[in-house]
């Protein structure tokens, strides 16, 4: 059986975040700098991140979709390894 942190470096599972990255997820979801996200920077955020992984800008995420953004190869990754114009 694995315990905790022994994920194979596949990133973290479930009840793997500590207090320092939930941390960094409010401070980056907090736009307005008030120490409280709200419900509009929530969705905001949500949003964002949705729209990261919608690789085909349809509406709607796949499975594949998700897969290749946590593998990398989400838009930013495409963008990096397209041959320059």
């Amino acid at each position: 059986m694995m315990g905790p942190g022994m994920m194979g470096g596949r990133g973290m599972g479930p009840g793997m975040m500590g207090p320092g990255m939930m941390r960094m997820m409010l401070i980056l979801m907090d736009t307005d700098g008030d120490g409280a996200v709200s419900l509009s920077e929530f969705q905001a955020a949500h949003e964002r991140m949705f729209k990261a992984v919608d690789a085909d800008k349809d509406g709607r995420l796949t499975m594949s979709e998700v897969q290749g953004f946590i593998r990398g190869l989400g838009e930013t990754a495409q963008q990096e390894s397209a041959p320059a114009k």
